[in-house]
């Protein structure tokens, strides 16, 4: 498993080496834009992301591994609240006091909370922007990782705490404090420059704690010192004992009721002896219904042409002929005359119903059009590879749907995928785009308004 720290400025992996038993620094990459600067531009912090990870991808393999993601809390809102019994539950009481506190704001936040044993019916609630979650797991699945844990870096700090305890991570001059006392959930700074103090709540029901320099020069168990290493080392071996941790991987709920994980545990129950008629005629008419469900669904995806390959032999000749071409000669100009020639369909047609374009054939609004063939290629033409390929569609169109097939072939070896855009001038851009590399062709397009969408599927060159 990698274990990946994420901050305002960085995205950090950690992991196991197989001859050192302890986690240690892999690789960190440093974000070109901080994130509180890009957390309301869903195109911005998805590049964002998306960059840092395929940086990370450069040194060591991401694919197919488990992960764990630790936010830091200055990415993230706190709020306490004090049950009541105005409300039917606790969620709808922390949207209503959120509402109250945040105004607008709360619609574009997704909460988690918590009750610790320390502090009956006082509610810990901690809310990620929505876009970061999504971005975060949108961006993490892509490079073939499956999160496990999306983690607070507070959960991690405080389970272990008692009332009295305060969790301290100290950063030069600047120090920050997180507890679970009797009140529950504290967080607060403290700045030390010289003889002078100055500290300042963040969060937390009870007065701020009369703190000194020397206090926390002494060997105390009140203060409990982390570093990112010791942090992610306790994630880990939380983990591992399957402590109950908020996890913004998981859903939209009160997650931990006085610590205590709430999980649905499967049971077993020993079959009876004999023939249970009642529930062999049941699981009869279950399998039916499963059965005649599972044909309704198939017989309604025949007829949709999303990302189907198999029904188009045309598309499987043209992926044959591709891979007998080597390398050198791979800038095909029929790819680069239907590139061409959807661009100029704006200029032909002022209203565009449907379209469908194969290497000898270009049907638009029903009406077949001759294609040019005169168009010349471009020699200047660089390579890209398919993640950058991919952030850069992303930054056209954030709501492109995707996916691959690969086909490896002894002649050389490609990816081929298929991409769905919900806005045609978003695809003309990509075609835009697309054109500028001799390791990408374009197979073939097609639109239907009625259905808004348009499908355009591509033969990439690893």
């Amino acid at each position: 498993m990698f274990y990946f720290f994420l901050d305002n400025k960085s995205l950090s992996v950690y992991s196991r080496t197989s001859s050192k038993q302890n986690l240690s620094l892999t690789y960190k990459a440093k974000l070109h834009l901080p994130i509180s600067n890009t957390i309301s531009n869903s195109k911005k912090l998805n590049s964002l992301i998306a960059r840092a990870l395929d940086e990370i991808n450069e040194e060591l393999s991401l694919t197919n591994n488990l992960c764990s993601i630790i936010i830091d809390d200055s990415l993230l809102n706190h709020s306490i609240i004090i049950g009541s019994k105005k409300f039917e539950n606790i969620n709808e009481q922390i949207k209503n006091e959120c509402e109250i506190k945040w105004g607008k704001k709360v619609k574009n936040l997704y909460f988690i909370s918590e009750e610790r044993k320390t502090s009956k019916n006082i509610f810990h609630s901690v809310a990620i922007h929505h876009f970061l979650r999504e971005k975060i797991k949108l961006n993490f699945n892509n490079f073939g990782l499956s999160i496990k844990y999306i983690v607070p870096m507070s959960s991690i700090l405080t389970f272990g705490l008692k009332s009295t305890q305060f969790a301290v991570i100290k950063n030069g001059k600047k120090i920050k404090f997180f507890g679970n006392t009797r009140k529950g959930f504290m967080f607060f700074n403290a700045t030390f420059i010289g003889q002078k103090r100055k500290v300042e709540k963040c969060i937390g029901l009870l007065d701020l704690p009369t703190i000194k320099k020397s206090d926390l020069e002494k060997n105390s168990l009140k203060f409990i010192y982390f570093n990112r290493i010791k942090i992610v080392e306790y994630l880990a071996n939380y983990i591992i004992n399957n402590i109950p941790l908020l996890n913004f991987a998981g859903t939209n709920k009160v997650q931990i009721l006085s610590g205590d994980l709430k999980t649905n545990d499967s049971q077993y129950f020993p079959p009876s002896e004999g023939l249970n008629y009642n529930k062999f005629i049941k699981n009869f008419s279950s399998g039916m219904l499963s059965i005649l469900f599972l044909a309704f669904v198939l017989s309604f995806f025949s007829k949709y042409d999303f990302m189907n390959l198999d029904q188009n032999q045309t598309i499987k000749d043209k992926k044959d002929k591709v891979n007998k071409i080597s390398e050198e000669i791979f800038l095909i100009n029929s790819s680069d005359n239907m590139i061409e020639n959807l661009l100029n369909i704006r200029e032909r047609f002022s209203d565009i119903d449907t379209f469908y374009i194969l290497e000898n054939s270009f049907i638009v609004n029903g009406e077949s059009i001759d294609i040019k063939k005169d168009i010349p290629s471009y020699a200047d033409k660089t390579k890209i590879n398919f993640n950058d390929l991919l952030i850069l569609l992303f930054e056209i169109e954030n709501n492109l749907k995707f996916k691959v097939f690969s086909d490896e072939s002894s002649a050389l070896s490609s990816k081929n995928i298929v991409l769905r855009f919900e806005n045609i001038e978003n695809s003309f851009l990509a075609l835009t785009e697309i054109k500028k590399y001799s390791n990408i062709s374009l197979i073939k397009a097609a639109f239907d308004k009625s259905k808004n969408s348009l499908h355009l599927y591509l033969t990439i060159l690893k």
